[in-house]
């Protein structure tokens, strides 16, 4: 039986760039709580709270993905491609609701719908974000010693 060591299990998953997706994405997800407190504390209305929380936590995933997730440099075309992909996520998770809620239950409970919706708009948002970041950095002739990725 062959055991490792905590530490280097831990070291050898931050290689994987889905393992620091989630990281990332996960720290976006408390932020944007954190934010959206914050503005409704301060006595903005839930819609100027979801707005300001949102906008800054789109900005900070898209440049923490960059910078963690994939490690490549970010760009403005980056952004606006990152939004380009979370609109289409938001889309394919409203498609993805609107179908299961339409199914017998427990297909159509909430807590379902929520879930799979959810992890549609991720794998969705995973891939293309990938796919979007590797080809910026290919485009851009980037070497980088955290891929595989040489300049042509």
């Amino acid at each position: 039986m062959m055991t490792s060591h905590p530490l280097a299990l831990l070291r050898r998953g931050l290689h994987s760039s889905l393992l620091r997706y989630l990281l990332v994405g996960g720290s976006g997800e408390l932020l944007y709580l954190g934010l959206f407190a914050l503005a409704v504390h301060s006595g903005l209305s839930n819609l100027v709270a979801i707005s300001l929380a949102g906008a800054i936590c789109l900005v900070f995933n898209a440049v923490m993905h960059a910078r963690v997730s994939f490690r490549v440099r970010f760009s403005r075309s980056l952004l606006v491609q990152y939004t380009a992909i979370q609109s289409l996520g938001l889309l394919v998770s409203l498609l993805t609701a609107a179908m299961l809620e339409r199914m017998p239950k427990p297909f159509s409970s909430s807590m379902v719908v929520g879930l799979v919706s959810y992890a549609v708009w991720s794998a969705l948002s995973f891939g293309l974000t990938r796919a979007a970041y590797r080809r910026s950095t290919a485009a851009a002739g980037l070497a980088s010693r955290h891929t595989n990725q040489r300049p042509s």
